[in-house]
């Protein structure tokens, strides 16, 4: 275990799929947690430390989450929700996390995604990239982006903004990882809203949570407001991603199928997620992959966990979910 130094964290949206790795990770390591979540049974899976000190609460009231960053080193922003949710939602809660790190002086880390960039068009997407999101999800992520920003150029608080592919991994639960992951935990074929033989790049979440807890633990080498992007796990086709995911489930004969955009379109009538989704068919159709040297710079000695690892460990998540109970 890292000595870490009695530091504490404060994560919101432990429950979820960053935020659950996160709490693990810290966890591992000796660090003094505080969790803010909405549902606490749902941490019951993480195995967290038993000194884990859980708040119930919601993360859009900045009051108690200025009450809860007190004494913090670090606060994690990991609440993600479901798109038809995102405005306002993301935008109070976002608020009350500056607020929060405004007040105590905790780093505030943010792990962002493509959206803000807008549509590729071949450019690298490196740290310094230039941010020209053209959907309503893009134009939300940017402007969440530039306001946890300004706390470090104002000298507020410091800010670490993360970066990397889809998510996916033991902790994540989400529409498009469900589409492979959950549906062959279930002896389905995995289906994929794109073309199947384009580059597609992931992130196994235990490694952006491991690369975090690196960072936040080595806070002098880090700018007021530090971007670093995980660029690992870009694979040659979504395709051997899948077949792969296929082969650790023990179904290796069920092939990847592609999910039409006609059907989900015809979902989109009644699933406001599905709608959500039709704004973002520009990163199927045309693959967004990030560059950067930070990571390089900051801690040379990272090294992702291997495909087959960590795909099996997904998939094995994912099976115990449709595991029927004992007894």
């Amino acid at each position: 275990m890292v000595d870490s130094g009695n530091r504490q964290a404060l994560i919101l949206g432990a429950a979820g799929g960053f935020g659950g790795a996160m709490a693990q990770e810290l966890g591992r390591r000796g660090w003094y947690l505080r969790l803010l979540v909405r549902d606490p049974a749902r941490l019951g899976r993480l195995g967290l430390p038993e000194d884990a000190d859980i708040v119930v609460g919601d993360a859009r009231d900045p009051a108690l989450v200025t009450h809860a960053a007190q004494g913090m080193d670090a606060i994690v922003h990991a609440v993600n929700l479901p798109y038809p949710q995102w405005d306002p939602a993301m935008r109070r809660i976002t608020a009350a996390a500056i607020e929060g790190a405004r007040a105590s002086g905790a780093r505030l880390v943010f792990p962002g995604n493509v959206y803000a960039f807008g549509r590729q068009d071949a450019r690298p997407l490196h740290e310094e990239a230039e941010r020209r999101p053209d959907t309503v999800k893009g134009r939300l992520r940017a402007d969440l982006e530039t306001a946890i920003e300004t706390l470090g150029r104002e000298g507020a608080a410091p800010v670490l903004i993360l970066r990397a592919g889809d998510f996916y991994g033991p902790t994540v639960r989400n529409g498009l990882t469900d589409m492979i992951f959950a549906r062959l935990a279930k002896g389905q074929a995995p289906r994929w809203p794109g073309p199947l033989d384009l580059p597609h790049q992931w992130c196994f979440v235990p490694d952006l949570a491991r690369l975090t807890a690196d960072l936040l633990e080595a806070p002098e080498r880090l700018a007021p407001v530090e971007h670093v992007h995980l660029t690992a796990q870009l694979f040659d086709t979504q395709r051997r991603f899948m077949e792969m995911a296929a082969a650790a489930a023990g179904h290796p004969r069920l092939g990847p199928k592609r999910l039409p955009w006609w059907l989900l379109r015809l979902a989109a009538l009644t699933d406001p997620v599905a709608r959500e989704l039709l704004e973002l068919r520009y990163l199927f159709d045309d693959p967004v992959v990030l560059t950067g040297n930070r990571l390089q710079v900051l801690v040379p000695d990272f090294r992702p966990t291997a495909p087959e690892r960590a795909i099996a460990a997904t998939m094995a998540a994912h099976a115990q979910d449709v595991r029927p109970a004992q007894g």
